[in-house]
């Protein structure tokens, strides 16, 4: 009979929306809503506009990837996951999960807002060649990361429940190894479309 409600409860929560999963999405969301207004009100059009011809300059001599850009790539794609997975050790980890998320969307909606006005739709059409793909990457496999380790943390589901689910290690274990070799695909990707990306779109503003 426990067994039997335990799998009922199991089956249920499955099909409802993971609290942990709206929670870092309110918070993202937040991130976002107060990049883009601090983006607007900081005005740092003069900076972007030499930013973009530095790198016009760059990407016609050649020389875009280089160690600077290999190391700046690396910490941009994992800085945010090694967060996620350090900060699962800690007590509350939610609340740091929450500070992650809303730094991270911060971050993206400030840099989005600031190429925006500095540029107008032809920034935001900057910005998407720019950080598409590293959102692309990054976010999914530190919400999953997330989600995971806050899920298989002791104490949460009860002893029987977190001992069940240590006795089936399943695909999203083994998930866990493919992160490293994921991210660092997004950041191979990343230096060898973005800056072709970006050429193509440096185009329509010049």
């Amino acid at each position: 009979m426990r067994e039997n409600r335990l799998a009922k409860r199991v089956g249920r929560t499955r099909g409802r929306l993971a609290p942990e999963l709206l929670l870092l999405s309110v918070a993202y969301g937040l991130g976002l809503t107060a990049g883009h207004f601090i983006g607007r009100a900081a005005g740092a059009d003069a900076e972007i506009r030499t930013y973009l011809a530095a790198y016009a300059q760059a990407l016609e001599s050649g020389s875009t990837v280089t160690a600077a850009s290999l190391l700046g790539v690396a910490m941009a794609y994992y800085r945010m996951p090694c967060a996620v997975f350090f900060c699962s050790f800690l007590r509350n980890a939610n609340y740091f999960f929450c500070g992650i998320f809303l730094l991270e969307g911060f971050l993206l909606s400030y840099a989005v807002a600031c190429f925006s006005g500095a540029l107008g739709q032809q920034g935001v059409l900057i910005s998407l060649c720019t950080l598409g793909i590293r959102a692309m990457f990054v976010l999914p496999v530190s919400l999953f990361l997330a989600l995971h380790r806050r899920r298989s943390a002791p104490g949460i589901a009860g002893r029987r429940a977190t001992k069940q689910l240590s006795l089936q290690p399943g695909r999203v274990g083994r998930f866990l190894f493919l992160i490293p070799a994921l991210l660092a695909l997004g950041g191979l990707c990343e230096l060898t479309f973005v800056p072709k990306l970006t050429a193509l779109a440096l185009k329509f503003i010049a």
